[in-house]
């Protein structure tokens, strides 16, 4: 079971950027999502919260300005806190009602799994969530998200240097559309990339 709860900052639908499809391992797109999945440049990280429902208070003025949205992700028996100030979507296409990779699926993920061995990178955890559009039944729409962040997180450890334990799927099914007003869009059909907070 997966159980989110928003534990402080701005709406959902800021807390991730939707980019371009990522189709090649240029340099430029592998150093664009190093930027944007690391804190770099005296950038910070989030820290969990001292309860589930208590957040931390922000602890600078710039802090206070935009503050990171920080999520709480229970899967299964394991909470997770998420900083969505790092975090990508892609756009994954996978076959109608499929969970498995095609050879643009595999394109769309290859620039990714070269950001995540990268040296910036790979001292961080990310989820790997799977998302559907609104179409079809709720509980069916869960289980192939899950399928398909389960299978994007497979490609990614085993074509990249990646550490399994680095990489945590689930799926969150329609529960959280990049484009509420357009429910049925494909823009909703993604795989979103975000930090899981260090443990202290």
């Amino acid at each position: 079971m997966v159980r989110i709860q928003k534990i402080w900052g701005s709406t959902l639908v800021a807390a991730a950027l939707l980019v371009a499809p990522v189709h090649a391992q240029s340099e430029d797109e592998i150093n664009s999502i190093i930027r944007q999945l690391a804190p770099i440049g005296g950038q910070t990280v989030a820290t969990p919260p001292a309860s589930s429902l208590t957040a931390q208070a922000p602890t600078s003025e710039t802090d206070s300005a935009q503050p990171p949205v920080v999520l709480e992700i229970t899967v299964e028996d394991r909470v997770l806190f998420i900083d969505t100030t790092y975090a990508m979507d892609f756009q994954v296409f996978f076959a109608l009602d499929s969970a498995e990779l095609n050879a643009t699926g595999r394109a769309d993920l290859a620039a990714l799994g070269a950001a995540l061995e990268s040296r910036e990178l790979r001292r961080f955890s990310y989820l790997i969530a799977g998302h559907t559009d609104a179409s079809g039944d709720a509980g069916y729409n869960m289980r192939l998200s899950q399928r398909r962040a389960l299978a994007a997180r497979r490609f990614l450890v085993e074509n990249f240097a990646i550490e399994p334990s680095r990489l945590i799927a689930v799926g969150l099914g329609e529960t959280r559309l990049s484009a509420p007003d357009e429910p049925l869009s494909g823009v909703n059909r993604r795989v979103e990339v975000a930090m899981i907070v260090p443990e202290n």
